[in-house]
């Protein structure tokens, strides 16, 4: 038997995985259920003691990953998510598949048969858990994956997706709870990105730096540096009457990050 947990905050969505867990020819018990990343986080930092999890992306309250990335979860992640911008963060993770919605029984099994597989590779001593003979898997998975930055990000506007190209990002900007991106001709462009967190991992930090708690700067289109005050710098930005600045404790940092 498999034990595992559902993270999912749609119900359509959580029936149709419910559905094809009991189509699923071995027994999959299902432990628990989370909507929330608050969810989450409180049930991992008490038990551990699971061999699988089902898991959305984007929750009622925020980005799972939030919870992931904090948490030394050694369960294997199935990730079944419509977003298909986190692919690199679900390996980073202990992610060992990623279901696109909609997503077919046939795609259900295959994710299955990796996990069995995995599962299966590390030997069949019955003392050991699924979560200790997978553990070096991930260990060394995560060490070997590239790391690759977006060129483009998707903006979603009333009728349509575009697509923002990253270098054209002069900087983006956290703003009451809404991401920006300012762009080389001046146009703001708000994203689907629920924090400046999500979006500081898509992109190359030799080129992008997070200055301050709400923006993130393109090191291409710094113009001059100015002192604003002892310990904070004001930067002008190339074609625009715009001054950042950066935080009092990433002043030094950011200088390094320039040589200068």
């Amino acid at each position: 038997m498999i034990k595992a947990i559902i993270v999912e905050d749609e119900l359509p969505a959580k029936r149709k995985l419910k559905k094809y867990i009991s189509n699923y020819h071995e027994e999959i018990q299902i432990v628990s259920e989370f909507e929330s990343v608050e969810e989450v986080i409180e049930y991992f930092e008490e038990y551990q003691e699971i061999d699988l999890v089902f898991s959305d992306i984007e929750l009622r309250d925020g980005n799972v990953f939030e919870a992931y990335k904090h948490l030394n979860i050694k369960a294997p992640i199935i990730f079944v998510t419509a977003y298909n911008d986190f692919w690199m963060n679900a390996f980073e993770t202990s992610g060992i598949e990623y279901l696109l919605k909609p997503y077919s029984f046939e795609r259900f099994e295959k994710a299955m048969g990796k996990y069995v597989g995995l599962k299966n590779s590390f030997g069949n001593e019955e003392e050991k858990s699924v979560l200790e003979k997978l553990e070096k898997y991930f260990t060394n998975k995560i060490s070997t994956v590239k790391t690759t930055y977006q060129d483009k990000i998707a903006i979603k506007a009333s009728q349509y997706t575009y697509f923002l190209k990253i270098e054209e990002v002069v900087y983006f900007q956290a703003d009451h709870g809404i991401v920006v991106a300012i762009d080389n001709k001046n146009k703001r462009h708000i994203l689907s990105q629920s924090s400046l967190k999500l979006v500081e991992e898509m992109l190359n930090p030799n080129i992008f730096f997070k200055i301050n708690r709400s923006e993130i700067l393109n090191r291409n289109y710094i113009d001059k540096l100015s002192r604003y005050n002892k310990n904070i710098l004001a930067i002008n930005v190339i074609n625009s009457d715009v001054v950042l600045k950066t935080s009092q404790n990433k002043t030094a940092e950011f200088n390094s990050w320039l040589g200068v």
